[in-house]
């Protein structure tokens, strides 16, 4: 079991909202978890940084010596940001 704080990329007012169910791809030598959150409401929305909500990952095996890679980080928008160093390693054995 993991316990991860996600945050939207998007600008919403502070807000992150709602987590979907995560998923998790295990693979031999890391496990990419991707938490995507639901879609915005229509309208105009300010930047200020976003919550992070927390969310337990339940994984079907011990992590072991593999590396957690957030999936956000491996396609997409997120790829070129701060947050996205490392290549989305969030943990290293």
């Amino acid at each position: 079991m993991l316990q991860l704080g996600v945050t939207r990329l998007d600008c919403a007012g502070g807000v992150t909202g709602a987590v979907l169910d995560p998923l998790v791809k295990s693979e031999q030598d890391r496990i990419v978890i991707r938490a995507d959150v639901e879609a915005l409401p229509p309208g105009a929305h300010d930047c200020q940084e976003n919550n992070a909500v927390p969310v337990t990952v339940h994984l079907d095996q011990p992590v072991g010596k593999r590396e957690l890679v957030d999936a956000a980080c491996l396609e997409g928008r997120a790829i070129d940001t701060a947050a996205c160093t490392n290549n989305g390693v969030r943990w290293r054995p």
